[in-house]
């Protein structure tokens, strides 16, 4: 471990602390722009969105998946702190905004759109 400081894992919902994680060596957390975020000792400190997914952690002697909705990280002296909704069950997704299905589709046709226009001007 860089600096040989271990890191802390805590989460958060609305009722309070629901987890804590001590001696951890790293942490895996996937971001709202789609990409996961590895953490070790001595990140820099962040504060980003989380999309709902798995958060995944590792000591040197255990390894453990969280299975949370949609949040916020905040990284700070080996410190990781999630505030979310809560946890997500076996079966359960997160509701999706009917605004932002009509958004998609959307853009989606106007994509589809500039690419037959593409194609077309360069037969």
């Amino acid at each position: 471990m860089i600096q040989g400081k271990s890191l802390t894992l805590k989460v958060f919902t609305p009722n309070g602390l629901i987890h804590e994680f001590t001696d951890l060596f790293s942490i895996n957390v996937p971001l709202a722009n789609g990409y996961p975020l590895g953490i070790m000792s001595g990140h820099a400190p962040l504060i980003a969105g989380t999309s709902q997914g798995m958060i995944r952690y590792r000591s040197n002697d255990q390894y453990g998946e969280l299975n949370f909705h949609a949040g916020i990280l905040s990284i700070r002296d080996n410190m990781i702190i999630i505030f979310t909704a809560g946890e997500l069950g076996e079966s359960e997704k997160e509701q999706i905004n009917p605004e932002e299905t009509k958004y998609n589709r959307l853009m989606e046709s106007l994509v589809n759109k500039l690419k037959m226009g593409e194609e077309q001007s360069t037969s």
